[in-house]
């Protein structure tokens, strides 16, 4: 586990994430050694084209890392942020789209899919938990930014059984009936 996020975008004060690749700014800040990581978004709030989604370019994560500046005032931590002539360029040749859903809803990609997502003026709350995942053999190199930013603990995350979630169903029922 690289770095795990609950980026809540408030009713009306929802702010800006610039237009970035995640591993962009993981080579340059953690040095993560290779673009092998991915990121996994839960919806805890219905994700709507009004509330802030997250957008992004399809099919741009296969162009590798592109230049970028860093960005240190417009987000919640320092970012590498691409320029508008980039972004323009991918959007005209691949598009872009919002990923909407229910709460519940899961959205996996590549840390090098080129992504941002507007602020939120709507009268409805977004929140998103990321969980960013890497294999431990491109684990970062560089421990410059905060603990709660970059993780330090480099144990492999171990799969629990399939049906584990069943398991503790049961143990809860037991404990209601009781």
């Amino acid at each position: 586990m690289h770095q795990f996020k609950v980026n809540a975008k408030a009713a009306f004060d929802g702010a800006v994430w610039q237009w970035h690749q995640d591993y962009g700014t993981w080579a340059r800040d953690d040095d993560m050694p290779e673009p092998r990581a991915m990121n996994i978004a839960v919806f805890l709030e219905d994700v709507t084209a009004v509330n802030g989604p997250l957008m992004i370019i399809p099919g741009s994560h296969k162009q590798g890392v592109f230049e970028a500046g860093h960005d240190l005032e417009t987000t919640s931590y320092p970012l590498w942020t691409l320029d508008r002539e980039t972004v323009t360029r991918l959007a005209e040749a691949g598009g872009v789209v919002a990923p909407m859903g229910p709460a519940g809803s899961v959205l996996m990609f590549h840390s090098n899919i080129v992504h941002a997502s507007p602020p939120n003026i709507s009268p409805f709350n977004r929140t998103i938990v990321y969980l960013s995942l890497c294999a431990v053999s491109n684990h970062i190199r560089r421990f410059q930014r905060k603990p709660w930013i970059a993780h330090r603990d480099l144990t492999p995350i171990e799969a629990l059984a399939d049906d584990c979630l069943a398991e503790l169903a049961g143990e809860a029922k037991a404990l209601v009936d009781a």
